[in-house]
């Protein structure tokens, strides 16, 4: 079986199982990039659950940006303590409303200008464009991406950055999947291809896998082990 059949079927089983899983925090804000850039910058390093949590209580005080620059920083701290590293994070979501008021309450289409902006990296301004815009000339890369990608073979052992796990992730998945390749590979991390003990036995995708990385420690039961 060749490389895109592979993926093709890969991609149809994960997406089909994936009606009953839980969604990710970021697909209830598509189409909407203010709120997209500010669920992105919040979920760095931290589960999806406190994500959410933090989310729903800071919009439900302010959802665009003239009327967030109106909380004070209790407030705001308030809201997304929830969050790893929410002290920072205070800060960056002020810089992030006033920069987006100043450019009219409009959300930068572009990796450069989002990235200029204070708690953005390049795995947020890819996910904010993705989400909020539609803008899918990259996949975004975390920790389920990267990590299913190796074990599924579609990513070098080696490679680690996330832009550079991005163009090898692009070589070897149709177009079409670019988009949604994330946020389905996070919700397939977080119910089956889990960090360190993946469900390998109970996998709907097993007989695809080559499970690279990946040791079987007793009949049945996988860690996970050394890429190299």
């Amino acid at each position: 079986m060749d490389t895109e059949t592979r993926v093709r079927e890969l991609y149809r089983r994960i997406d089909a199982a994936a009606k009953n899983w839980t969604p990710t925090t970021l697909s209830y804000y598509k189409g909407q990039p203010f709120k997209a850039l500010i669920a992105a910058m919040l979920s760095a390093q931290t589960r999806e659950e406190q994500t959410f949590a933090a989310m729903n209580a800071l919009f439900t005080l302010a959802d665009n940006p003239d009327d967030m620059l109106k909380l004070t920083d209790d407030q705001i701290a308030g809201a997304i303590q929830p969050v790893m590293y929410w002290q920072s994070k205070v800060r960056y979501v002020r810089d992030i409303a006033q920069r987006v008021a100043d450019n009219g309450g409009v959300v930068p289409r572009t990796i450069d200008e989002l990235t200029a902006y204070k708690g953005v990296g390049w795995k947020v301004a890819v996910l904010t464009l993705a989400t909020g815009y539609g803008i899918d000339a990259d996949i975004t890369v975390d920790v389920h991406v990267a990590r299913i990608g190796r074990r599924l073979g579609l990513v070098k052992p080696d490679t680690k950055q996330p832009p550079k796990v991005n163009e090898e992730l692009k070589q070897a998945i149709p177009r079409e999947y670019w988009a949604t390749w994330n946020g389905l590979m996070v919700q397939f991390g977080r119910e089956v291809c889990k960090p360190t003990y993946p469900q390998c036995a109970a996998c709907l995708v097993r007989d695809l896998c080559p499970q690279v990385g990946v040791v079987e420690t007793s009949p049945g039961r996988f860690k996970e082990g050394d890429y190299l």
